[in-house]
């Protein structure tokens, strides 16, 4: 760990704490953080490789806490993060104390190593450029516990995009939208089981297109009012077709297993809607899409609910399945 600019007060107790003036491991006013990164896949990719190699937290604008990362040899840690899915994470700083407080923003260090950082499509391997080498991920809370773990959780659907296109490539980037920190003591897992009789349901569906399940955050919302991944303040986004007035976008989304399996993991508890979806590899996770069906309508045939209300609470991991 380094700190830079400012050394202040807030700073020079941190140092204080850190040569070892409590045994404890940790005092009223400081905290030992731990960090993993896991993720909920993105279906157009096989591998995710990020190198990290800093984690920073912004005290001020003239004072920020750098913490390293467990690289071993390296000054970064690599990381495919389709091999962390679900509730599998990886390790990236591990024990660092750092002073209990609010911080402005928590900002992912990535290396500007060339070759490093990429990602394999279904056309190779294509850079991965992100803007400034940071992904800024926003206000960050160090509780009053003396040791505490947190997991970076990257729903990639969301946060991995493509700039430009396959016949002008200007390689992927990750975005802030879609990741989100979540404390592990805190963390609830979602899963269940889709009836593989409701992928080839109705006109809409078919076994070649991918079924989905998406998650919305709150209770008693209206079915009618749900749609797929939108990101409108993606500067690409057009607003074309225009999003409806009331409408409800997911806050994450899993690809449905061939055997009917599902999972979301690291969520924060609270009320959800579960809601399954056949026809999601049309979702391009920026632009409203009209044509994916959430949920999916009842036929005459199916006694099964398309969505679910689910109140996740801490320390238990919640199930819903969908029935035909």
């Amino acid at each position: 760990m380094r700190i830079v600019k400012g050394l202040g007060a807030f700073a020079l107790s941190l140092l204080m704490v850190s040569c070892g003036g409590d045994d404890s491991g940790g005092s009223s006013g400081a905290a030992s953080i731990s960090f993993s990164v896991s993720d909920a896949p993105v279906d157009s990719a096989q591998e995710v490789v990020i190198a990290f190699d800093q984690v920073e937290l912004v005290v001020s604008d003239e004072e920020s806490i750098f913490l390293d990362v467990d690289g071993g040899a390296n000054d970064y840690v690599q990381v495919d993060l389709l091999d962390y899915q679900g509730t599998d994470s990886l390790l990236i700083v591990s024990s660092q104390v750092v002073p209990v407080g609010s911080y402005e923003n928590l900002i992912l260090h990535i290396s500007d190593e060339s070759g490093v950082s990429y990602v394999v499509d279904n056309n190779g391997q294509q850079n991965l450029k992100q803007p400034s080498n940071k992904l800024k991920l926003g206000e960050f809370e160090v509780g009053t516990e003396s040791v505490q773990a947190f997991t970076i959780e990257f729903v990639l659907r969301m946060s991995l995009v493509m700039r430009g296109n396959q016949g002008n490539n200007n390689g992927y980037i990750l975005k802030p939208h879609g990741v989100t920190i979540v404390d592990n003591s805190e963390a609830v897992s979602l899963s269940g089981t889709v009836d593989t009789n409701l992928f080839d349901e109705g006109d809409a569906c078919s076994l070649d297109s991918s079924s989905m399940v998406y998650l919305y955050s709150g209770g008693g919302l209206d079915s009618g009012l749900l749609i797929d991944l939108v990101d409108p303040d993606d500067e690409t986004f057009t607003g074309e077709p225009a999003i409806p007035d009331g409408s409800i976008a997911p806050v994450a989304s899993v690809e449905v297993a061939d055997n009917g399996t599902y999972q979301f993991g690291f969520l924060t508890a609270g009320d959800y809607m579960v809601a399954f979806a056949c026809d999601g590899d049309g979702d391009d996770a920026i632009e409203y899409n009209p044509e994916i069906i959430i949920p999916m309508a009842p036929t005459a045939n199916s006694t099964g609910d398309k969505f679910s209300e689910v109140t996740l609470v801490n320390g238990q991991q919640a199930v819903v399945d969908f029935s035909y």
